[in-house]
């Protein structure tokens, strides 16, 4: 006799953890039920996801704190994905919880040493809370991964300029505008070393560029 056969999940949710039965349940003629094998570490890495998803579109809403509980809680269901860690340790950044996002993002390069992302937002979170040389390294791990990104050259430019390492802030600079020449803030930024430097001629050059661009009056 053929079975109708039909697949019952329940489940049980507490904090973030949840919980599963489940069971087949065939017509009544048949009256048999019989318990089936379900991969619960599958069920949880999807709950984990749908916690993340949660997480980006309070972030892109700037709803932090809401943020903060969803990639939580994805972080719990599955601690192994370095994205939650990020999208934590962004949202710990946007409150302004500069040392709780330095932790998160390091959490995520920990588990994927080669995210780049997590590099750059934890110099930036170094930078903000003073740490230059933090700063400085990690943007210098940015431009391993990606060489022809000129946002990190100009980034570890102005980190350089800020502790007075003028000769390398001009080299970052100078890396900058080769990959991107139509950024402004880089000729004006190299124009102030410059200047700091005694280096008039070609702080006038690049405060021209900078003025041409518009940026400068």
């Amino acid at each position: 006799m053929k079975r109708l056969l039909t697949l019952l999940l329940l489940s049980t949710t507490v904090g973030c953890q949840a919980e599963f039965e489940f069971e087949i349940k065939t017509d009544k003629e048949a009256g048999e039920q019989q318990p089936v094998a379900i991969d619960q570490e599958a069920i949880r890495k999807e709950q984990a996801l749908t916690a993340y998803d949660e997480g980006m579109e309070f972030a892109a809403g700037q709803d932090w704190d809401h943020a903060i509980e969803s990639y939580t809680c994805s972080i719990e269901l599955d601690p192994d994905n370095p994205r939650a860690f990020y999208g934590r340790g962004i949202a710990q950044g946007g409150s302004g919880e500069f040392t709780k996002a330095i932790e998160d993002l390091s959490q995520a390069i920990t588990i994927d040493p080669d995210y780049y992302d997590a590099y750059r937002f934890r110099a930036s979170a170094y930078g903000t809370t003073g740490n230059y040389e933090g700063a400085i390294e990690d943007f210098t791990e940015a431009i391993r991964l990606q060489p022809e990104n000129p946002a990190s050259y100009y980034s570890r430019g102005v980190k350089h300029s800020r502790q007075g390492a003028y000769k390398s802030a001009v080299a970052d600079f100078t890396e900058a505008i080769r990959l991107k020449t139509t950024n402004p803030l880089a000729y004006l930024l190299r124009g102030y070393v410059y200047h700091e430097q005694g280096e008039e001629d070609k702080a006038r050059a690049d405060f021209a560029v900078a003025r041409a661009m518009g940026l400068v009056r």
